[in-house]
């Protein structure tokens, strides 16, 4: 049997690892598994298959709430007239707010339909554990759009396979 000298520091990653590796969930996938950042964002959608949002300009997509909110700060600016108009503006209804928004503030008010776009991250990679994932996530997060981790398989890739079983199955002895 061959042996390999490493530090001790390193000694005690590769135990920790190998636990973590042997007692992690696989979250319904087979083996070999890795972890990636799933992300979440809004996107375009085709007509009648989207929630219906205002496009408000420079990127800015809001839903009804947020719509009547951004009418709510320009009401001090606006005349009687304007104020009594937007009184009878039935607030529930998106396209009567865009109406308000485009003909009375004058701003860019479109009609759109968007939808939720899961797709995994580009910028982080792979993780070996789901836990290196979701500390990856509690630290960066905010680089990222409704982030959560994401199991996938590694089928057929027999390199990964083979370091993977190598780690778990090693046996880890102190000198």
């Amino acid at each position: 049997m061959k042996t390999i000298q490493i530090t001790d520091e390193d000694y005690e990653f590769l135990q920790d690892l190998q636990h973590e590796l042997n007692t992690q969930t696989n979250d319904g996938n087979a083996d070999p598994v890795f972890w990636g950042v799933m992300e979440t964002k809004e996107d375009a959608a085709p007509c009648g298959c989207g929630e219906t949002k205002i496009h408000l300009g420079d990127g800015y997509v809001a839903d009804i709430k947020e719509a009547v909110r951004y009418v709510g700060e320009y009401l001090p600016e606006l005349s009687d007239v304007d104020r009594m108009t937007w009184e009878d503006t039935d607030k529930d209804d998106i396209e009567e707010v865009a109406d308000f928004i485009r003909n009375v503030i004058n701003q860019q008010a479109d009609l759109i339909e968007v939808e939720d776009r899961s797709f995994i991250s580009r910028e982080t990679g792979a993780f070996l554990t789901k836990r290196a994932c979701q500390e990856y996530i509690r630290r960066y997060s905010y680089n990222h759009s409704k982030p959560h981790t994401y199991a996938m398989t590694a089928y057929r890739n027999f390199e990964l396979a083979r370091l993977l079983k190598i780690l778990k199955t090693m046996e880890i002895k102190g000198n």
